[in-house]
């Protein structure tokens, strides 16, 4: 996954949390609440990972790229089945529920990405 730099900061790739981001990952358009955003300056953003429409048994899939809310609740695409998940890449630490909720939709879930080593 790519690194970017955005205007509130550095941030990652749209599915930087998904081990794999290929055709077998569904994605869905979903209306993102503005509610719960977080603020950075005069921007409000929903952060990618995010567990959509709630962390709880809710949850029918993951915020696919960082979505801005600043001037109200704004589409967004939201992964809602078939991926894999990288735990320790995502914003917020998933409830039971939720991960119980996601796994009966196709969601895997690895504690944490691999170690990534570059040659010299």
């Amino acid at each position: 996954m790519a690194f970017i730099q955005g205007k509130n900061g550095a941030t990652y790739a749209p599915g930087y949390f998904l081990a794999y981001n290929d055709e077998n990952v569904t994605r869905e358009t979903r209306q993102i609440a503005q509610a719960g955003a977080t603020v950075v300056g005069d921007t409000k953003y929903v952060k990618m990972g995010t567990p959509y429409p709630s962390n709880d048994g809710n949850a029918i899939g993951l915020l696919y790229e960082d979505v801005d809310v600043t001037t109200g609740d704004m589409p967004g695409s939201v992964v809602t089945a078939n991926a894999d998940v990288y735990e320790d890449r995502l914003p917020v630490a998933l409830a039971a529920e939720a991960k119980t909720a996601l796994a009966a939709k196709g969601f895997k879930f690895t504690a944490t990405a691999p170690a990534v080593t570059r040659p010299y």
